[in-house]
């Protein structure tokens, strides 16, 4: 089994303390911050997709799809986070950041990393 390298943790973990930085500022504006986190969510996969390099073309295709999902399960996942544990809304809307940052990353990463060659 190969674990992700030291790159691969730092940027999703980099890019997931930078959506929670960003969400909090703009949220705490009173501002919707989903256009920053689409802008730093894109830039995550592109990174990991060519570090990998992994054609552009289907890493067009894999952000299209992780932008959606992300989306998907941000919005739905805070409100959920909010019924179920009683979380106030900011709070959610923080935490599912995070997660969904993580899981879209992770995904993206084993998507794309390169095949260990076997001599």
């Amino acid at each position: 089994m190969r674990f992700p390298s030291r790159s691969a943790n730092l940027i999703v973990h980099g890019f997931a303390l930078a959506h929670v930085a960003i969400a909090a500022l703009i949220i705490n504006q009173g501002s919707d911050p989903g256009i920053y986190l689409t802008i730093l969510t894109i830039a995550m996969i592109v990174i990991l997709a060519r570090m990998n390099e992994y054609p552009l073309d289907v890493t067009a295709a894999l952000t299209l799809v992780c932008i959606l999902g992300g989306f998907f399960m941000g919005t739905k996942g805070a409100e959920l986070f909010s019924d179920y544990v009683g979380a106030t809304e900011t709070n959610a809307q923080l935490f599912t950041t995070v997660l969904v940052t993580e899981i879209l990353g992770w995904i993206t990463y084993f998507i794309v990393r390169r095949t260990q060659k076997k001599d």
